[in-house]
């Protein structure tokens, strides 16, 4: 949906009259004449600077009743104050009597008086005020994401209503009409409309909404074109639809500031000299000390990289000398540009101070990538750290960080792997096999350790980026790259805020990747957001807007820490068992698990199993305690391995069924669930595991028990079975797998 350049031009012209009177907002009667260039309906209106300026005319627009208005850019709540009055049109002397009775009566509010620009006399819209009938519409620039478009309850008590029963409705401009019905068909208020016969307000909304997306996106830092002015804030309280079946904007606020000549586009994703952060050739560690009995990062990351088998390994030291890395003695240079062939990567470990004069001095072998594992020098701010780094790094290096742990890659083929995540591998061991396929995109070390160390026996991760303060390399950057590689499946990511405009690339990007990308947001309460801002130096963005950015993008959001972690496992292992369904059965061998599951299905639903299932459940059900008839079995404590397993294996075969879950219980008697006996090949755990291989079809088992059984949980993961430590966790996965696949 687009504005016509005639009604741009018009809207552009009320915008240069509004700054040339040293304004930036506009007045209500300047909002209706540009909402009428764009096609919405408007009340009738006249706007007069002086009471002599009154005409009989005029007054014969209007029908019996009409309303008006002080108009001043000084005073607030002009209704509190007596500056908005309902009246019965008559004859010119009496409004001018009226007019002249109000101002006095608004400026006896003040010791100060405002100053008055004229008076606004509107068309009286008569319409019903129950719920829907008054729409507030409005729209935000929001420094991360753009504009904003939200849909909320209009009246008095519209903020009320949005805080305590029904919260605004946010979308993304711009959108076509199409999809403008699209979502107001998903408004709560459309199923009054429906029901009472009434679909063409729908209709109505969705144009208004439609339209007004293509103003607020005209007029944003997110527009292709370089607009005159940005629109920061547009409020229409409100719309309202008329008993002859109109939609009229009956009051507004516009908040705009004219666009900076030098403002700089949102910055495209941009993928070059990413790829040497993930398979160089040629790294160079700048900060490797000599001595072998004092700690030093810098040799941490050395070995870390040595380990990894890399013939391309170059340290540097400015003292010069040698050191020992494992069995190997390497030379130390004193400067990148002494190493004697290229590097693509370099890997900073030195002081935050001499972070500047790394890159000043670098004249001859210009790595194409660099990881700033510090945090920036204690004596400077990040904007004067920013604008001094942007000074010296050499055109066309890119840079992950500062004040991050850089990047891990798993071996693949020629590629022998990067990791620079400076835990030596006695205390986080950190390994990558052909089934890995899920990369992590982390703000925050602390959660990439988190994750890496909860993931240990399932060799998840593919690669694990802390990207930190982002100086260059952005979040929308690392995405792309990752969208195009065949090994990666799934895109994690912690966020903790987004630069300015980075949030929209986000969102755009996010549209267009046909990969899960699943996604938790530090800083959803107002302490949070200080939390994450102070921590990062970053924009955060209002929680509300996020959450609305990821829904519209078809990103998977999850406000749980530990949600977020099942996620990412859910995703991880059972990402070439894709549902065609939502149709699930379980097996579960204590009854309250069976309870605790049906309340965890969410979007799941419970499958009919087939009389041929049912038939073969029935024969073995031996002990007659079983109810067979049940989409949900309990097997009871009384199962042992190889019936538990008939079971599940009778229920997954059912083509009625989609997907699985199975809980366990351990501490039953007829189990084999410690050691030695789980590592049998008919234990329930190797049972299991065979299953899982066999059938194309998720399933996600939770295994409630404590330490005696974590070897054999163990078996288990480490065969590739997705694992949770109680049934809700393992639903709640299993249902947000499902519906991802299924929507």
């Amino acid at each position: 949906m687009h504005i016509s350049t005639e009604a741009i031009g018009k809207i552009d012209a009320i915008m240069d009259q509004a700054y040339g009177e040293g304004r930036q907002t506009l007045y209500e009667h300047e909002i209706y004449m540009a909402l009428e260039s764009i096609g919405l309906d408007v009340p009738k209106f006249e706007f007069i600077q002086d009471v002599d300026a009154l005409t009989d005319k005029m007054l014969e627009r209007f029908g019996h009743d009409i309303v008006v208005k002080i108009v001043s850019s000084e005073i607030s709540h002009k209704q509190k104050l007596g500056g908005v009055k309902v009246v019965q049109n008559g004859e010119t002397l009496y409004i001018s009597y009226v007019l002249d009775k109000m101002k006095k009566e608004v400026l006896s509010h003040f010791e100060e008086e405002p100053k008055i620009e004229g008076f606004l006399i509107v068309e009286f819209v008569p319409h019903t005020q129950s719920i829907g009938y008054e729409v507030l519409i409005g729209s935000k620039d929001d420094p991360s994401f753009g504009p904003i478009l939200t849909f909320s309850k209009g009246g008095d008590d519209a903020e009320f209503f949005a805080k305590y029963y029904d919260p605004a409705n946010l979308f993304l401009p711009p959108f076509s009409y199409d999809k403008a019905m699209e979502l107001v068909n998903g408004l709560n208020i459309s199923h009054k409309f429906r029901n009472n016969d009434q679909e063409e307000y729908i209709e109505l909304m969705a144009k208004v909404a439609s339209l007004l997306s293509a103003f607020a996106y005209h007029y944003s830092s997110a527009s292709g074109n370089q607009p005159k002015y940005t629109l920061k804030a547009l409020d229409i309280n409100p719309f309202v639809i008329t008993k002859d079946n109109r939609i009229i904007a009956v009051d507004g606020f516009a908040q705009f500031e004219k666009t900076d000549a030098h403002r700089m586009k949102m910055k495209e994703a941009d993928t070059s000299h990413i790829d040497p952060f993930f398979n160089p050739k040629g790294i160079a560690v700048i900060g490797v000390s000599a001595n072998v009995d004092k700690y030093s990062m810098g040799r941490e990351i050395a070995e870390l990289l040595h380990d990894l088998g890399r013939d391309d390994l170059y340290l540097v030291n400015i003292k010069g000398g040698t050191t020992v890395i494992g069995d190997q003695e390497y030379p130390l240079y004193k400067s990148i540009d002494e190493i004697p062939v290229p590097v693509e990567l370099a890997v900073y470990v030195a002081k935050a101070k001499f972070v500047f004069s790394f890159f000043d001095e670098m004249k001859v072998n210009i790595p194409q990538s660099v990881v700033l594992i510090p945090g920036i020098p204690t004596d400077m701010k990040y904007s004067a750290f920013k604008e001094h780094l942007s000074k010296v790094v050499p055109e066309g290096v890119r840079i992950i960080g500062p004040n991050c742990m850089g990047v891990f890659y798993g071996q693949d083929g020629d590629n022998k792997g990067v990791n620079t995540l400076f835990i030596d591998e006695e205390r986080l061991e950190l390994n990558a096999s052909k089934d890995s396929n899920t990369v992590l995109l982390t703000q925050s070390g602390g959660v990439a350790i988190t994750l890496i160390d909860t993931f240990s026996h399932l060799e998840i991760f593919k690669s694990v980026v802390s990207f930190g303060n982002k100086y260059d390399v952005k979040i929308v950057d690392l995405m792309k790259y990752f969208a195009t590689k065949d090994a990666i499946e799934n895109i994690a990511l912690y966020v903790e805020g987004f630069d300015e405009g980075e949030g929209r690339k986000f969102y755009e990007l996010a549209k267009e990747i046909n990969k899960p990308v699943i996604i938790y947001k530090s800083g959803k309460t107002d302490a949070g957001a200080k939390a994450a801002a102070s921590h990062t130096a970053a924009m955060t963005g209002d929680y509300d807007v996020f959450k609305a950015v990821c829904e519209q993008a078809g990103v998977i959001l999850i406000e749980d820490i530990k949600d977020y972690y099942d996620c990412i496992k859910a995703f991880s292992l059972l990402s070439h068992k894709k549902p065609s369904g939502k149709r699930v059965a379980g097996v579960v061998n204590a009854g309250f698990e069976a309870t605790v599951a049906a309340d965890e299905l969410g979007n799941l639903e419970l499958a009919e199993l087939s009389e041929t299932t049912k038939a073969k459940l029935k024969e073995l059900n031996f002990h007659g305690l079983i109810d067979t008839s049940s989409s949900i079995i309990d097997v009871t404590p009384m199962t042992e391995d190889v019936l538990y397993a008939q079971y599940i294996e009778t229920i997954i075969k059912d083509d009625a069924v989609d997907a699985m879950f199975v809980s366990i219980v351990p501490h039953a008697d007829d189990l084999r669930a410690i050691p030695p006996e789980c590592y049998d090949d008919d234990s329930l755990a190797n049972l299991l595991v065979d299953i899982v291989k066999k059938y194309d079809k998720p399933i996600a088992v939770s295994v409630n028990g404590g330490k005696f059984y974590t070897e054999f949980v163990s078996i288990m993961e480490e065969g590739g079975v997705a694992v949770y430590s109680d049934i809700r966790s393992s639903v709640k996965a299993l249902d947000t797998f499902v519906s991802y696949y299924t929507q």
